[in-house]
């Protein structure tokens, strides 16, 4: 594996312009591809996937829950005049001053509104009766009521407001018309306002209402921003020298007030924070280039994620983008653990012996863990999936690739000095008892807790609500009542005639809880606004109705009554030209050519897909109603509350199927990486150790998780994997080499960590609660990560290797609590050889070289007589020695190995602590007392001449298990051969 980045190294050092090149390249393509790429801002991208999920998306992404502006208009006393001459002047500002920012003004309803309204109900009366009207109508055809009302319409016609009375009374005598005006009250969220001047104002008159709507999203914060400042300064003019004062409150205003709070923390925390940063690394790395270089591979890993997005959908979240920027900070990781190593070590072989594996480990293990959000039913998460799994490849790759050619560290070892962080590195924390004890009572205290953190799925949690619009809010909630507190029902179709039929069904259902008192009131244009089916049906019940003789009966009836008050004859003839009429059903423009219907805040009407709104509101909240309603087919409520409690509350059980697929995911690379259960387990435990003391102290402290935060925790498993893995490798070169390890990679680490810490961890200082909530969850989980990478991991290392190594024992493994020892292992003392080797780079050779050996290694071993001195040469990792020593511990065993990678694994064996063996680059001082001289390997040129010389003087006995060395010399020097057989030859000494 290391091989190969060497091999790339090494070409383009030699070919630099095809590096450049390359580089170039990468960088123009991906960013033309990923600047093509379309944004999506659309927040119900989080929403997890499901039939009722997936209506519920279809429904948001096609209806237009605007988001009102309510102006409130107050005056302390009863005043209506003063109220209405307010909202006049404020108005016309508005209209003059900010028609760029506003779509409409409602709350204002002129005379010709309702004239206009009444003649479109009289114009097709039919469609606005239902069967209870008509059993109305039934009462009122009697004689004494026709009586009776002809008799009131003169009083009213004779009064001085008699001109409005003879309007409605000719072509209506019986008032029917009012009738279907009823059903438009049904159109009002709430009963609580009258009409005064043409303008809305409460039945105390202590307050008028203006709804405006804006013509930005509330997302656009940047025009809401200008349009809300120019708003602010014509109310406050306004206000000025008025007993009349005007308030506003809307969700835009939080929008933008959101966004400045993010970006002021943003520019203050990190501002802060990235200076210290900076200047930590420069001192740190000793090259003021060194924070660029360092972000660069998690640039180009950002760049290569995109680009791959925008081949695979064209379109990526902008919301997975967003968090995806801050997860690319575990691929930072990488590039530190590569400088580190560097610094600490200008061998650029040693360099890629020693990083290669851990940081591709490190980047394959997070990339499985966020695809597992594949898994997740949520487009967002799974965009964010694939953006942080490609950018952390992408990124370690670049960094092993590009960092060694860019960065230059110091070539005399010893002139790199040691600072503070070199100095904590060092420190062997899980010596420390108190430290381990520590750990240990966390994570005892997380087991009975890390069940109880709660998710808050209130997504008001993690706005940021200043005092004053938050009062401002409470005081229009107050004075609109229902009208700024309403939950929706939205009926849902392929046509339009297909959502108003189901809408239909609906009104009937809501008119019935109203009536049972299930439900405080409603708005719907059920009654009003009918599907194809419903107006026919409406007219069929009309002409049903007004039989001939009916109507013959009540022309008599009026003619009688009428002519008694002094009516012609002919003063109806108008009414009995709308009982005669043939109606015709209308369209949805003729509805909306009412102005004062408002039926776009009702009805959307989209090419496959539209949607028809209704509101209600409830004594108490009771959601086993809105469940009901929502069995019936094309019907789905929409209460922000329960809305948030049904999907986000999925999203959390969702995540917990996530921890567990990351888990066994992470666990199957480990396993294809390290071919060994012990240490994928020795690896992962830490994660879990982690997350069970993380979660406790967040219960303890009552920090809950969100939406943002559950998400970002995903960022602090990478990092804890991270360490884990680099303490693993850590670990594993200690054990093999014998030499301190720890050092570099915990350096690297604890670099990490306060990149970690001065980046996300700043923003704890910040004043949105979103941003602190990402931040406490990061700084819990970074430090407790810290901690159990560096003691515990470190400590269970200690005791299944470095102790037990220590004491001449094989480490532990799985399969030494089920082998048998057996004759065979009598025999051979495989396990008790290869448990020397076990955990190492050279296991796998030095298996495969003695289980070809084995037999004449046992042949050898016949060979030594008890008590002898052995002198050894040329061991390969000695596992010929350790054999040897283990079959004949009577014997003493000197090895002299000039090969220092060999050296450094046999002299670090379990069994080169026995007291019967020695390893070392230099010859024996006593030679004189090791009469066997064993041979396993044709030596080198320049000792053939020593080793010939020490053989004469010395030996007794030379076994020879090189078929190359040429041995003939030895008959000259007096040896005769004993054994000759299977590449051994074995000579003594004539006396």
């Amino acid at each position: 594996m290391h091989k190969f980045f060497l091999k790339l190294y090494y070409f383009f050092r030699r070919q630099k312009a095809i590096g450049f090149l390359l580089l170039i390249l990468f960088v123009l393509t991906g960013g033309y591809f990923a600047s093509q790429i379309q944004l999506e801002e659309d927040i119900t991208k989080l929403i997890p996937s499901g039939e009722k999920q997936d209506a519920l998306r279809k429904v948001l992404d096609n209806t237009e829950f605007s988001d009102k502006l309510i102006i409130a208009i107050s005056s302390e006393e009863k005043n209506s005049e003063e109220l209405t001459a307010y909202a006049s002047k404020l108005t016309d500002s508005l209209d003059k001053k900010l028609p760029e920012y506003i779509t409409k003004i409602q709350g204002e309803i002129s005379e010709e509104g309702i004239l206009e309204v009444y003649d479109f109900v009289y114009q097709n009366l039919p469609l606005f009766l239902n069967s209870r009207d008509y059993e109305e109508i039934d009462s009122r055809l009697q004689q004494d009521s026709i009586q009776e009302r002809l008799e009131s319409s003169y009083r009213d016609l004779i009064s001085p407001t008699g001109f409005i009375t003879k309007q409605f009374l000719f072509k209506d005598p019986l008032s029917l018309t009012n009738l279907g005006l009823e059903k438009l009250q049904e159109l009002q969220v709430d009963d609580s306002f009258k009409i005064y001047n043409n303008y809305l104002v409460t039945k105390d008159e202590k307050h008028l209402l203006l709804f405006i709507t804006p013509k930005y999203p509330a997302s656009e914060t940047r025009n809401n921003e200008v349009f809300v400042e120019k708003l602010d300064q014509i109310v406050s003019d306004l206000n000025e020298n008025s007993e009349v004062k005007a308030e506003y409150f809307g969700g835009v205003l939080y929008a933008i007030a959101n966004a400045k709070q993010i970006k002021s923390d943003i520019q203050f925390t990190l501002s802060i924070a990235f200076s210290i940063l900076l200047v930590l690394l420069i001192l740190f790395y000793r090259r003021f280039y060194v924070p660029l270089l360092l972000f660069l591979p998690s640039l180009f890993g950002a760049l290569a994620a995109i680009t791959l997005l925008y081949f695979l959908k064209g379109s990526v979240s902008a919301i997975s983008l967003g968090i995806g920027a801050i997860l690319l900070g575990i691929s930072l990781d990488y590039a530190l653990h590569i400088l580190t190593h560097f610094r600490n070590n200008a061998d650029v072989k040693i360099l890629y012996r020693e990083v290669s594996k851990p940081i591709l480990m490190s980047s394959f293990t997070t990339a499985i863990a966020f695809l597992c959000l594949l898994f997740l039913k949520s487009e967002a998460l799974n965009d964010l999936g694939i953006f942080a799994a490609v950018s952390v490849i992408t990124a370690s790759v670049f960094a092993l690739i590009l960092i060694p050619h860019f960065y230059k560290p110091q070539k005399n070892k010893k002139k790199v000095k040691n600072n503070w962080i070199d100095k904590l590195a060092t420190q062997r924390f899980y010596q420390n008892k108190f430290l381990v004890g520590f750990v240990l009572l966390l994570f005892l205290f997380g087991l009975f807790f890390f069940t109880k953190v709660e998710f808050n799925v209130d997504l008001s949690q993690v706005n940021f609500e200043p005092k004053n619009i938050k009062q401002t809010e409470e005081k229009i909630k107050q004075i609109a009542g229902e009208a700024a507190n309403t939950t929706y029902l939205v009926s849902y179709g392929n046509d339009i005639d297909e959502a108003l039929s189901r809408n239909n069904e609906l009104y009937q259902e809501l008119k019935n809880l109203e009536e049972t008192d299930k439900i405080k009131r409603f708005s719907s244009i059920g009654g009003v606004v009918l599907s194809t089916d419903k107006q026919t049906e409406r007219i069929e019940a009309w002409e049903e109705f007004w039989s001939d003789s009916k109507k013959e009966n009540l022309k008599n009836s009026l003619l009688n009554e009428s002519s008694e008050l002094g009516f012609k004859a002919e003063s109806f003839n108008r009414f009995y030209e709308q009982l005669n009429k043939d109606f015709n059903g209308i369209f949805l423009e003729d509805y909306r050519n009412v102005s004062t219907l408002y039926l776009d805040d009702f009805i959307n009407n989209n090419p496959g897909f539209s949607t028809v709104t209704s509101t209600l509101s409830f004594t108490e909240s009771n959601p086993a109603i809105l469940e009901k309603l929502e069995e019936e087919e094309g019907i789905i409520a929409i209460d922000r509350k329960q809305m948030n409690q049904d999907f986000l509350g999925d999203l959390k059980s969702e995540f917990n199927q996530l921890i567990l697929f990351s888990l066994i995911a992470v666990f199957i690379v480990l396993l294809l990486f390290y071919r060994n259960l012990l240490l994928s387990l020795l690896t992962l435990l830490p994660i879990a150790i982690t997350w069970i003391i993380a979660l406790g102290i967040m219960a303890v402290l009552g920090i809950e998780f969100n939406i943002l935060n559950i998400i970002i925790s995903t960022f602090i498993f990478g990092l804890g994997l991270d360490y884990s893995i680099f303490i693993t490798n850590a670990c594993l070169k200690e054990y093999e080499i014998g030499k301190p390890a720890l050092k570099t990679y915990q350096a690297s680490i604890l670099l990490s960590v306060l990149t970690t810490l001065l980046g996300i961890g700043a923003l704890v200082f910040a004043q949105h609660p979103a941003l602190q909530s990402v931040s406490v969850v990061s700084v819990i989980g970074v430090l407790t990560a810290l901690l159990v990478a560096f003691v515990i991991q470190t400590k269970l290392f200690d005791l299944l290797f470095f102790r037990r190594k220590l004491a001449q024992k094989a480490p532990f493994s799985f399969y030494s609590l089920v082998k048998k020892s057996g004759s065979k292992e009598q025999l051979y003392l495989k396990n008790a050889l290869l448990g020397n080797y076990r955990y190492k780079s050279v296991y796998s050779a030095a298996k495969k070289e003695f289980t070809q050996n084995r037999e004449r290694f046992l042949k050898v071993s016949g060979f030594l007589n008890p008590g002898e001195k052995i002198f050894m040469l040329n061991s390969n990792y000695g596992i010929l020695p350790v054999f040897l020593s283990l079959k004949n511990q009577e014997n003493k065993f000197f090895v002299l190995d000039t090969n220092k990678e060999n050296r450094k694994i046999s002299n670090n064996t379990g069994q080169s602590n026995a007291e019967n063996i020695n390893f070392s680059k230099e010859w024996p001082e006593n030679l004189i007392t090791y009469p066997v001289f064993i041979i396993s390997k044709k030596p080198s040129e320049e000792i053939t001449s020593t080793l010939k010389e020490n053989i004469s003087r010395y030996a007794e006995k030379v076994i020879i298990l090189s078929s190359e060395y040429e041995n003939r010399w030895l008959i000259d020097l007096n040896f005769e051969i004993i054994y000759r057989q299977d590449n051994i030859l074995v000579l003594k000494r004539m006396d």
